[in-house]
Parts: C-alpha cells; sequence; structure tokens
C-alpha cells in the first residue's frame, strides 16, 4: 500500500492549527485562502 504523503508532511498538528485558527470556518477559510494565494487570487485565464 502506498504511502499518502499529504498525511506525512510536517507542519501545524491539528491542536495547534486550532489555537491559530480557531475552529471556525471563516477562520479556517481564510487560512487555507492565504496558503494556497500568498500575493492574492490571480485568474488563470487572464491574470487579472
Amino acid at each position: 500500500m502506498s504511502i499518502n504523503t499529504v498525511q506525512f508532511q510536517a507542519g501545524l498538528s491539528m491542536p495547534e492549527f486550532f489555537a491559530s485558527y480557531g475552529t471556525e470556518a471563516t477562520k479556517c477559510y481564510r487560512a487555507l485562502y492565504r496558503w494556497r494565494w500568498p500575493h492574492g487570487f490571480r485568474c488563470p485565464r487572464c491574470a487579472g
């Protein structure tokens, strides 16, 4: 069976994540958005 590399990446534990970002959906969404687009969202079609 192959190992899921996402599960074994170094980073925040669940308690650390909740301590930093809370359990509210909005806080989680904002954190994921910043990680995905650290310089803001850019449209892949028009780069706008």
